[in-house]
């Protein structure tokens, strides 16, 4: 009965010792932790590696034509619906 005692116990701390190896060789190979281990231009991502900030190019859209044709629209929806209530 001791001996398996002593089995078990080699084999607990055999087994907590590699896991605590594998826990300390991944954070190990971390590029970073945070945004601070980047370099300026960089992020750190979600599987601790450093990217460069994308480029992002705003554009500028004219929107008065659609808000033009949505309001005439509205105007004439508006006036058609006006004179079947005036008719009735």
């Amino acid at each position: 009965m001791a001996d398996a005692w002593k089995t078990f116990g080699i084999t607990m701390i055999v087994l907590i010792a590699l896991i605590s190896m594998v826990l300390i060789l991944s954070y190990i190979s971390r590029e970073c932790n945070s945004d601070l281990d980047c370099n300026e231009n960089q992020y750190c991502a979600y599987n601790n590696k450093c990217y460069n900030y994308p480029n992002i190019q705003y554009k500028y859209f004219n929107l008065l034509p659609s808000a033009f044709i949505i309001a005439i629209a509205i105007v004439i929806g508006a006036l058609i619906l006006r004179k079947r209530f005036i008719k009735k």
